[in-house]
């Protein structure tokens, strides 16, 4: 892809996300277990002045199953580069929170700085690691830019247009779409058609942009609600199941929305006289943001649902 260099015909380009070493030093190895934590990285950034070469970023963004957490951003030379092309380089740790799956971090990735727009990588500078799941490790991002660039306008934008985009003003907090995942406080329980024996217990959930299982992102303009629970089986019966094509989630408006596809991993075996916990969360994708009175209900028996809030 070119680098788009002239003001007002911005067309939002979407690159690749590319890290780098920068020598022995910047080369991180495994840096121990990642969670879904929802925690940004702390501080606050000074705001950078026009043509200052660094800036402390020092914020979180959440994206296709991978938590990136950016410090130092650099304005680095054409003659430092050694390419012919100044290079913007951001340090990055980027922890992988997918339960099962090894990926290097998602590689769709716009640098703007005012109407000018950049997603050429760096090839000398980048290095996209493998990152195991659970698992972090360090790097930088390296974008090519030109000599109108100004750090203290900079803007990173991760994702495609079709799906939902964080967006990073390097030198402020103001304007960050960062994804940050929202907890749910949801617990009670749920029954299907006509059976007392058997029910599930709502035990919390989460509002999130991404399927962090399978590593990858909502489409533009919605999110995901994850709800978590177990099955319980207090009868005799040997064929009882959860089906995620059986679970719903009544919306503000009234309407419903069943699973969400491969994002939704609800189903599970209750034996007789047992409690289960399923592997996955059940998943239903709605406009963003999700706010407002919802119900989860299990064989649309809405009369037995749980009626829950979403701030």
């Amino acid at each position: 892809m070119n680098v788009i260099r002239k003001g007002g015909i911005a067309a939002v380009l979407v690159g690749a996300l590319a890290v780098s070493g920068c020598g022995a030093a910047e080369r991180g190895g495994e840096a121990g277990r990642g969670g879904t934590g929802t925690a940004t990285a702390s501080g606050r950034p000074a705001t950078a002045a026009a043509g200052q070469q660094d800036v402390q970023v020092n914020r979180s963004y959440w994206y296709a199953g991978f938590k990136v957490t950016l410090g130092t951003a650099r304005l680095s030379s054409a003659n430092s580069s050694g390419d012919g092309s100044p290079v913007v380089t951001i340090d990055a740790t980027f922890q992988n929170l997918s339960p099962n799956r090894d990926a290097p971090p998602p590689g769709d990735l716009l640098l703007t700085s005012g109407a000018d727009s950049y997603d050429v990588v760096s090839e000398a500078h980048a290095d996209l690691p493998e990152v195991s799941a659970q698992r972090s490790r360090k790097g930088v991002i390296a974008i090519e830019v030109d000599d109108r660039f100004n750090l203290s306008q900079a803007v990173l934008t991760v994702g495609e247009p079709r799906s939902r985009q964080a967006v990073v003003p390097l030198a402020r907090p103001d304007g960050s779409i960062l994804l940050e995942p929202r907890p749910i406080s949801i617990r009670g329980r749920v029954y299907p058609e006509g059976r007392k024996d058997v029910f599930i217990t709502l035990t919390g959930g989460e509002v999130r942009a991404d399927d962090f299982t399978n590593l990858a992102q909502a489409p533009a303009g919605q999110e995901y609600v994850l709800i978590s629970f177990t099955a319980t089986n207090d009868g005799p019966a040997g064929m009882t199941y959860v089906f995620d094509r059986d679970l719903n989630l009544v919306l503000p408006d009234g309407t419903k929305a069943g699973n969400a596809g491969s994002c939704s991993r609800a189903q599970v075996h209750v034996q007789p006289h047992s409690t289960v916990t399923p592997d996955g969360q059940a998943c239903f994708a709605v406009a963003a943001p999700a706010t407002g009175a919802y119900r989860f209900v299990w064989d649309n028996k809405d009369s037995e649902g749980m009626r829950f809030s979403i701030d």
